[in-house]
C-alpha cells in the first residue's frame, strides 16, 4: 500500500521528525531552527541563491555553477576563494561519499586523517561532522551563495546543518538518487525523504526566508532524449512546492546536439511554469535555469578533449542564454580534481560565457523549433499519464509510473526501474528512442523517432541496436558525437574497411 501522498506534512509532526534527524550525529544539536531563521534573514543578498540568480538574469549574464568540496576547512576556504577570484557567485559544496551514505563515523576518521596528513583523504566536505559553527566560518569567509550536494540517506541531516550554516539552496531531487546514486531505494522512500527537506525549506519560507531547490530529475545512464528527465524534474518541483518551497531551479542537461539542447533549454522553464500553475503553485518562482554537462556521461580522459567538452557546454549555455552553467573539471575522468584544475577549467568556460553571452546572439531555425515541439509533446504526455495514474496525486502517480514503466531509463542502477527503453543518436547527433518500453509517447512522435533512426541506418548500412547505443554513449569521451566502428575524422562519416 502506498503511504505517501502529495500533502504538506503537519507542522507538529514535522517538528517531532526533526528530533530524530538531528540525533543522528552530535553536531545536530548545534541546529537551533529559530536562531537559524534569524541568521538567514541577516544574510546579504549576495549570499541568497535566488537573489543572485535573479540579478544575473536581469543583467543578461551566464555565470558558472561548478562542483567542488574538500575536507579541511582552511583548504575549503582557499578553494572557494579561488572561485570567488574567477567571479563565480554560485558556490557548490559537494559532500564526501561517506557523508552521502550516512557513514558519519567513517567520515569522521577521514576528516581526522585529512587533518593529520595535511591533504584530502575524503572526496568532499563532511558538513555534518564539521557542524554548523565550523561551516559558518566558511560561509562567512567567502563570497557567494552556497548550495550543498548530498544523497538520499543523508539528505535530511545535511539540509538541517547546511541551512543553519547559512547555505541558501540545495537539490531535492529524488529521481536523481534513483537515476544515479541509490540502487535499492524505492520511489516511495525517496519521495518521503524529499518531502522532509521540502518541508524544512517550506518552514523557512513561512518565516520569510527563501531557500532554492534545484531539480535534477532522473539522470539517464544511456543515450536517450531528455523528456523523462524533464518530466521527473517537474515532479520533483511539484513535490517540493507542496511542502512550501517557493523557489525552484530547472537543470537542462546538454547532450551534444545543439538544436536538441537549445530546444530543451527553451521548453523546460515553460513546462515548469505550466504544471506549477496548473496544480496550484503559481506563487513558486523560477529565478533562473542551469545548463549542465550530463553528469553520467563518460568524460574525456585527454586534456584537449576535456577542454573541448567544457567549452561546448559553455557555448551552448551562452547561446541558450541560461543563467548558470555547470561544467566539470578537466581531470574529472582521472580522480579528485585539484584546485589548479578547477581554476583552469572554469577560466576556459568563463571566457566563453563572457565573450559569447554578452553578444546576445539569437539562434532560431526549424531544427530547434522542431526539437522544442517534440520535447514538449513527450513531457506533456508523460506528466499527464503520471497524474492519471495517481488520480491527481503526483506523488502516488510517480510511484505507479515507475512500477508501470511510464517513467523509465536505460541501464538504471535502481532495481525498481523497468529498464525497457533504449536510444541512439540520429545523423545530426540528436538522441532518439529505438525502444520505447511503456513510455506514453504519442504514436506520431514515436514515428518521428523511427524515421530519424532509419535515416542513420540507411547511411551507415547497419541496424541501430544495443551495440550502437553503447558506442554512442562513449562517443563524447572519444571526441566524437556518433559512435561508429572504423570512425575517422572525415566529417563524422564511417571510414572504409
Amino acid at each position: 500500500m502506498i503511504k505517501v501522498r502529495q500533502k504538506q506534512i503537519d507542522e507538529d509532526d514535522f517538528l517531532a521528525m526533526r528530533k530524530d534527524v538531528l540525533s543522528l550525529w552530535p553536531t545536530g544539536q548545534e541546529v537551533d531552527l529559530d536562531e537559524a531563521v534569524e541568521y538567514q534573514r541577516n544574510l546579504p543578498d549576495s549570499k541568497k541563491f535566488y537573489k543572485v540568480l535573479q540579478k544575473v538574469h536581469e543583467e543578461g549574464r551566464t555565470v558558472l555553477f561548478p562542483r567542488s568540496g574538500t575536507p579541511i576547512v582552511e583548504d575549503e576556504i582557499e578553494l572557494v576563494r579561488s572561485l570567488n577570484d574567477l567571479g563565480i557567485p554560485l558556490i557548490p559544496f559537494t559532500t564526501d561519499s561517506y557523508t552521502r551514505n550516512l557513514q558519519l563515523d567513517k567520515a569522521q576518521r577521514g576528516l581526522e586523517d585529512s587533518i593529520k596528513a595535511g591533504r584530502s583523504m575524503l572526496n568532499g566536505y563532511p558538513i555534518v561532522n564539521h557542524g554548523v559553527l565550523t561551516t559558518r566560518k566558511v560561509v562567512e569567509a567567502c563570497d557567494g551563495a552556497f548550495s550543498p550536494r548530498s544523497s538520499r540517506l543523508a539528505n535530511s541531516l545535511v539540509g538541517e546543518v547546511a541551512f543553519a550554516s547559512g547555505m541558501t539552496a540545495m537539490p531535492n531531487s529524488f529521481f536523481g538518487w534513483i537515476g544515479g546514486y541509490d540502487k535499492k531505494a524505492t520511489v516511495e522512500e525517496c519521495i518521503d525523504t524529499a518531502q522532509y527537506l521540502g518541508r524544512l525549506i517550506g518552514y523557512y519560507a513561512s518565516k520569510g526566508v527563501i531557500i532554492t531547490t534545484d531539480c535534477h530529475g532522473w539522470l539517464p545512464n544511456g543515450v536517450i532524449p531528455m523528456s523523462v528527465n524533464i518530466a521527473t524534474q517537474i515532479i520533483e518541483a511539484l513535490i517540493s512546492a507542496e511542502q512550501g518551497v517557493k523557489s525552484v531551479m530547472p537543470q537542462v542537461n546538454l547532450q551534444g546536439s545543439i538544436a536538441q539542447d537549445l530546444g530543451d533549454i527553451r521548453v523546460t522553464p515553460r513546462l515548469y511554469r505550466k504544471y506549477l500553475d496548473k496544480l496550484g503553485h503559481s506563487d513558486v518562482m523560477i529565478p533562473g535555469i542551469v545548463g549542465s554537462q550530463v553528469p553520467l556521461y563518460a568524460f574525456p580522459r585527454g586534456m584537449g578533449s576535456a577542454f573541448g567538452y567544457i567549452v561546448y557546454t559553455a557555448t551552448v549555455a551562452a547561446l541558450g542564454q541560461v543563467d548558470a552553467c555547470f561544467v566539470k573539471t578537466i581531470d574529472e575522468a582521472i580522480g579528485i580534481p585539484t584546485k589548479e584544475s578547477h581554476i583552469e577549467s572554469y577560466q576556459a568556460a568563463k571566457w566563453v560565457l563572457d565573450v559569447v553571452r554578452t553578444q546576445e546572439f539569437e539562434i532560431d531555425n526549424e531544427d530547434i523549433r522542431q526539437e522544442e515541439s517534440i520535447t514538449e509533446a513527450e513531457v506533456t504526455a508523460i506528466l499527464d499519464k503520471v497524474l492519471e495514474l495517481g488520480e491527481g496525486d503526483i506523488a502516488v502517480g510517480a510511484i505507479r509510473a515507475v512500477e508501470a514503466g511510464v517513467l523509465d531509463s536505460p541501464f538504471s542502477i535502481n532495481i525498481h526501474a523497468k529498464d525497457q527503453v533504449l536510444g541512439v543518436r540520429d545523423l545530426k547527433g540528436a538522441c532518439r528512442y529505438i525502444e520505447f518500453g511503456n513510455l506514453p509517447i504519442p504514436e506520431e512522435i514515436k514515428q518521428f523517432h523511427r524515421d530519424k533512426v532509419a535515416e542513420r541506418e540507411n547511411v551507415e548500412g547497419r541496424k541501430m541496436d544495443y551495440y550502437v547505443s553503447i558506442d554512442d554513449f562513449w562517443a563524447i569521451s572519444k571526441g566524437n558525437l556518433l559512435g561508429m566502428p572504423n570512425f575517422n575524422n572525415n566529417n563524422g562519416r564511417r571510414g572504409k574497411d
